[in-house]
């Protein structure tokens, strides 16, 4: 098997309040709108993230390594969303993380190092 595009998608019950949390943590607008209940980012090469309008749907978990993870830390601050310092994941020489949850209670991650 061999993959081209990896898409990870968000189910939404409120899809304009996803949508701007999303855009305000991503740091942009999204990319497109393929259909009218799906808004997407592009955010690598084959990479898509998307905030679907789905009520019903169930919840998803969203993992995200950054380099210069302290700068975002302090933009998420700056733009309102509170994100709690990184710590130390056990077993790694320098991998840190944060994890929070968005406003519909859809695990995030930040990580940072090795």
């Amino acid at each position: 098997m061999k993959v081209e595009t990896v898409f990870l998608s968000i189910n939404a019950r409120n899809f304009a309040a996803q949508t701007a949390w999303w855009s305000t943590f991503l740091g942009r607008e999204h990319d497109r709108t393929p259909m009218p209940s799906c808004h997407e980012w592009d955010l690598s090469p084959g990479v898509l993230f998307q905030v679907l309008d789905n009520e019903n749907g169930p919840h998803c978990e969203i993992s995200l390594r950054l380099d210069g993870l302290n700068g975002e830390l302090e933009r998420l601050f700056k733009a309102g969303i509170e994100v709690p310092e990184p710590q130390p994941v056990e077993g790694f020489d320098s991998l840190v993380w944060s994890a929070f949850k968005d406003p519909e209670g859809n695990p995030v991650n930040l990580l940072s190092g090795q």
